[in-house]
């Protein structure tokens, strides 16, 4: 099995008829067929203890990984097209979030309601639908026990180098983040800055 995805990965005229014969034609080509949603993603609903009111746009060349006691809301929207979701032990995610990989959440993650994590990015010309255009990796890591706020946006870097949230960090609500932010502070605004950081002498943040 392994030789034959190795083989579709590195031949692109196999890997074309592949993800023709997976998924649904454009626009709703990050969307499998019906018979694929049936083999590759119901079953997922039963293993991961998933609500079925989740949204789960997966792809079968990458990865979903849910450690244990992850605690996933309903109307959470996962999608893997472009990489692996892992989300570690422990991670808790809000009514209403959408997660599109690839990303990595670290255990303890908190996010709250209807957070957008975006490990992508869209094309932006403007001679050609933006469904027809090319799609790049802006990787995502949020580390341990890093907690976003209602309604913020962490969107990958347009470089596609990772994005980084720090251990321990906390997002304000409806931030939007753009750039890494250190382990142990407070950001928030749109784009979102570093306002306070801990102090482990006097055990408590400060402004910086």
């Amino acid at each position: 099995m392994k030789k034959i995805i190795t083989y579709i990965k590195t031949n692109p005229n196999a890997k074309y008829w592949v993800l023709k014969m997976l998924f649904r034609p454009k626009p709703y080509s990050s969307r499998l067929r019906f018979w694929a949603k049936c083999i590759f993603i119901f079953p997922k609903y039963l293993q991961k203890g998933i609500p079925l009111k989740c949204r789960l746009d997966l792809a079968p060349f990458h990865k979903l990984v849910i450690g244990k006691k992850c605690r996933i809301e309903k109307d959470v929207v996962i999608n893997n097209g472009m990489g692996d979701v892992v989300l570690g032990e422990e991670v808790h995610t809000g009514i209403g979030c959408i997660i599109s990989g690839p990303v990595t959440f670290h255990k303890h993650v908190g996010l709250a309601q209807y957070v957008r994590v975006i490990g992508l990015h869209h094309g932006i010309r403007a001679d050609s639908p933006h469904h027809y255009q090319e799609v790049t990796k802006a990787p995502v890591i949020l580390e341990e026990d890093a907690f976003v706020g209602t309604g913020a946006v962490i969107m990958g870097k347009k470089n596609g180098e990772p994005l980084t949230l720090g251990k321990y960090c906390r997002i304000g609500a409806n931030a939007v983040v753009t750039t890494d932010i250190p382990a142990y502070s407070i950001a928030v605004g749109n784009p979102a800055k570093v306002i306070k950081k801990w102090d482990f002498e006097k055990e408590k943040y400060v402004k910086v």
